[in-house]
């Protein structure tokens, strides 16, 4: 299992920071679990401006939520940061049947005391 907590850092009228954080007990992996549920935010769509994160010991997966998840970014184990505004964001990919606009996140390789912290800069749509 991976104690798990997800905080809203930031939620204005057009743009939002959400950090999460995840800590394994050697027991399993998440699997395309939603970690930006975008109705919470009050947005139709959310395009991602910039991921920062740190990674211990593990891989994960960020998708689009459909009826076929959409991976949009693997975050290998250490520290960096992806920053998508030279194209204006990376925008859903996951178009189609299904499509939610949430951000759902996978884990492989995590072993006990394995971990995460991924910190989401968001632009909303409404």
């Amino acid at each position: 299992m991976i104690q798990t907590t997800q905080q809203t850092l930031h939620d204005g009228a057009r743009n939002a920071v959400i950090q999460v954080t995840g800590v394994s007990d050697g027991s399993g992996n998440e699997d395309h679990v939603v970690k930006v549920d975008i109705s919470t935010l009050g947005a139709s769509a959310v395009s991602v401006r910039k991921i920062s994160y740190n990674i211990g010991y593990g891989l994960v997966k960020l998708s689009w939520d459909a009826l076929t998840p959409v991976d949009f970014a693997m975050l290998p184990d250490g520290y960096g940061e992806l920053d998508y505004t030279r194209i204006g964001g990376m925008k859903n990919g996951g178009g189609g049947g299904g499509a939610t606009g949430d951000i759902l996140l996978t884990t492989s390789g995590f072993e006990l005391a394995s971990s995460y912290t991924i910190t989401f800069e968001l632009v909303k749509k409404n």
